[in-house]
């Protein structure tokens, strides 16, 4: 698996080099088939910055590893700046390219191109159905709900689950972490926490509870 990971990273750094060192050539945005997510690479800590310039203020920095978002890259004052943002939020703004890598997620595999998951779980496009366990109330014991899961690769997926009563609550996940819950079709909203057990995400939205394994999220 360790080699596999490492050919995959390999591969698409090389894709990626090309765009780099050429500075008529910038890395591209998801959109344009670019990796969504950038791994800091710097041995002590990268400056966000407001502009793309060295001269910019500093917003915050970022510790080695962390991942972040890619929203697009330009040239500016002979070198390429990425505008970012952490993965599940933050501030936004630009690093120096030179200290980023395409992130590869747990299963490996770099993600690229845009996330439709939570499009395709919209019009109920699933790869995959089946039960989890769950309660909507806090107090109350755990019984099972059924779910759909929409992938979109490298542990971007939202999950749809439905409780008894019929009510639907979207859990939506980024690079294998569960970020955020929808507000759709379920009744209010509370603050949303997620922690991982071995394989398992154990996810709280408000009284609800949820335990979503990472086979569900990769397809393992």
């Amino acid at each position: 698996m360790q080699l596999k990971n490492y050919f995959n990273l390999c591969l698409v750094f090389v894709l990626w080099l090309p765009r780099l060192t050429n500075g008529a050539e910038v890395p591209v945005a998801p959109e344009d088939g670019g990796p969504r997510n950038w791994q800091v690479v710097t041995s002590s800590t990268l400056n966000l910055r407001d502009q793309p310039s060295i001269r910019a203020r500093i917003i915050t920095s970022y510790a080695p590893d962390t991942l972040l978002d890619n929203l697009g890259c330009l040239f500016s004052e002979r070198r390429i700046w990425c505008d970012v943002q952490q993965l599940g939020g933050g501030p936004r703004g630009y690093v120096a390219a030179q200290f980023l890598r395409p992130a590869l997620s747990s299963d490996g595999s770099v993600a690229t191109g845009p996330d439709n998951s939570a499009l395709r779980a919209g019009q109920t496009e699933f790869d995959a159905t089946g039960k989890i366990p769950c309660t909507r109330y806090r107090g109350q014991p755990m019984s099972e709900c059924k779910f759909g899961v929409a992938r979109a690769g490298g542990g971007y997926a939202t999950v749809v689950v439905t409780h008894s009563d019929g009510r639907k609550r979207a859990i939506f996940f980024r690079a294998s972490t569960p970020i955020s819950a929808d507000t759709s079709e379920a009744v209010g909203y509370g603050e949303f926490n997620a922690i991982k057990e071995s394989d398992l995400h154990l996810i709280r939205v408000g009284s609800e509870r949820y335990e979503i394994p990472d086979a569900v999220i990769l397809g393992e």
